[in-house]
């Protein structure tokens, strides 16, 4: 029944085919995606209800972890496919291809910083960030799993191979840009807009906004996604992407981690 959710689709040269999304399989993906955030909102107005003994991290784990175990569930068979072909025909571009990406797109991550910096007229962290930061601080163990096992896998499960992947793979080339774009955008877009729509007043009640300095933040993500949608592509593998995302992730957590020692 879940093989509908997946073909194996055939790429000129290759030893394996690669296991990509169905229609149907993409659109099964982005509700289970949907209902993560769903899930997340719901627990957080619970907290606020109840007084619920429950943290930022306490809900991520949650949230995401749960989120996670239902894609292993409903698309064990895809992402078991990718590791058969990643491993079957393994090839020194599932290795230079991530470290690749990453680099480039961190140049360009700076670059934006740069420019973001001189039109606001100091530089600032995104509060995506911050917040990381401090569960980092707090919770490090956790925060590791987190956003370099559980958040790769998942995101890229999501952001590529549901929203790029599943429609690169066409002879169309307007279909395969649309693939690009839905996959950058809607990537960098999750990752800023929880802080440009919605805001906490003094007595800790949530109300709508528009924060435009935090909208700017998108451009920040941009340049991770432009990486992460090429890893895809060129690799033709879903962990290859994965592998990427977690390279960015843990050099990430590791300078945060740095950063905070050298402090104190």
């Amino acid at each position: 029944m879940f093989q509908s959710l997946y073909r194996l689709y055939q790429n000129p040269g290759r030893i394996q085919p690669e296991a990509v999304l169905t229609g149907k399989g993409a659109f099964a993906m982005l509700m289970i995606f949907l209902g993560e955030q769903l899930a997340a909102e719901a627990i957080a107005v619970l907290i606020q209800l109840y007084r619920l003994p429950l943290g930022v991290m306490e809900i991520n784990l949650i949230v995401n972890g749960g989120g996670l175990l239902l894609m292993l569930l409903v698309f064990g068979g895809f992402f078991l496919e990718n590791i058969k072909s990643f491993f079957r025909e393994f090839k020194s571009i599932y290795i230079w291809l991530p470290i690749t990406c990453y680099f480039c797109a961190t140049m360009a991550n700076l670059i934006i910083q740069v420019v973001l910096a001189l039109v606001r007229g100091e530089f600032q962290n995104t509060s995506n960030n911050e917040l990381v930061m401090q569960m980092l601080y707090q919770y490090p163990a956790a925060l590791v799993l987190l956003t370099v096992i559980i958040a790769p896998i998942t995101e890229e499960a999501v952001f590529r191979a549901a929203l790029s992947r599943s429609m690169t793979v066409s002879g169309r080339a307007w279909v395969k840009a649309l693939g690009f774009v839905l996959s950058i955008f809607f990537f960098a877009f999750f990752h800023v807009f929880q802080f440009v729509f919605f805001a906490i007043d003094a007595s800790g009640a949530v109300y709508l906004t528009f924060n435009f300095n935090e909208f700017l933040s998108i451009l920040v993500y941009i340049p991770m996604a432009v990486g992460l949608a090429f890893c895809s592509y060129f690799g033709r593998n879903y962990w290859c992407s994965v592998l990427c995302h977690m390279l960015t992730n843990g050099i990430a957590v590791f300078l945060m981690l740095f950063a905070g020692d050298a402090i104190k």
